[in-house]
């Protein structure tokens, strides 16, 4: 029954838009051929809007915007470019109904699992030539990731800070002093923690800081509330690198591409063989089709692909 609903409603749609431009344009100056080319790919390319959920494994799992094609904008794009093209479709996105910020007392693990997406996570707590080799190849391969920092660590290198926020990078909390005793702590020790970093971190970069990965992946449900109650999501991960441990650049690349899945958080610090492996992974999982989001984006739902 909706299936049908749908398609009375796409072909109304279609029709309507279809009228305006033969309106527009003199019936002879319609490119029937890309008209009708661009219709099908319409009809075979839309995709709807995903709610986001809660999960009894992975909690918070967002959900992710659909896709439709803006018929208008797409054939004065192939008109001009005298044949209908793929690449110079425009797509917008679709909204989901929820808002992701009644699930924000969980946990999130993952992105949506029917986006073809992954995200970087960069635990900073340490190795500031490494992290600058770092946001050097992200650059140049175009690569956005999220920055969780140490508040004692970004203190110390602020214009580090500033240089990944000013690219484009999206900057997350990852405590003060990143303690040792940190699953011992009272809520008003995780506050302060968080507070004090947050605090540290608007400084640098004008701006909130809603994002926050608990030192160690260790939570309990004193460390979600004091989160929370800062405006905040606690973010975990997927996929785990562990270069912590001095791992090969290839063990490293192996452990995630044995692994990887759409939505996949994936993991790393700035340490000398994660700076090895950073680029051929990153070609890797984008041969295997993966495209590349904040945890902003993740937890948003947005589209890359899409333009408006």
């Amino acid at each position: 029954m909706m299936t049908a609903i749908f398609g009375i409603v796409l072909y109304v749609f279609l029709a309507i838009s279809i009228n305006f431009y033969h309106k527009v344009y003199p019936v002879s100056n319609i490119d029937h051929d890309i008209s009708s080319q661009l219709i099908q790919y319409i009809e075979n390319n839309r995709i709807d809007p995903i709610e986001p959920r809660l999960d009894s494994v992975f909690h918070f799992v967002p959900g992710l915007k659909g896709i439709e094609i803006d018929y208008g904008l797409s054939y004065n794009n192939m008109v001009a470019n005298g044949a209908f093209n793929e690449r110079l479709v425009v797509r917008r996105s679709i909204d989901y109904q929820e808002d992701p910020e009644r699930f924000r007392e969980e946990p999130m693990y993952k992105g949506n699992e029917k986006g073809h997406y992954v995200s970087l996570l960069i635990n900073v707590a340490w190795g500031e030539e490494e992290l600058d080799e770092m946001i050097q190849i992200l650059e140049q391969l175009n690569i956005h990731a999220t920055f969780f920092f140490e508040g004692r660590y970004a203190e110390n290198h602020q214009d580090q800070v500033l240089k990944i926020h000013n690219q484009g990078h999206l900057i997350g909390n990852h405590s003060y002093s990143h303690p040792s005793r940190w699953g011992t702590f009272t809520y008003d020790q995780y506050k302060e923690e968080i507070v004090k970093t947050n605090e540290v971190l608007a400084s640098i970069i004008g701006e909130s800081v809603i994002y926050f990965a608990p030192p160690g992946g260790e939570f309990n449900d004193k460390t979600i509330k004091a989160a929370y109650d800062q405006g905040m999501y606690t973010i975990l991960w997927t996929t785990d690198t562990i270069d912590w441990r001095g791992s090969d650049s290839q063990t490293i690349i192996n452990r995630v591409m044995n692994k990887v899945e759409p939505g996949s958080l994936i993991l790393m610090h700035p340490k000398p063989e994660t700076v090895i492996a950073l680029e051929p992974l990153i070609k890797q999982l984008q041969e295997s089709g993966y495209g590349f989001k904040t945890v902003e984006q993740m937890v948003t739902g947005e589209r890359p692909e899409c333009t408006m």
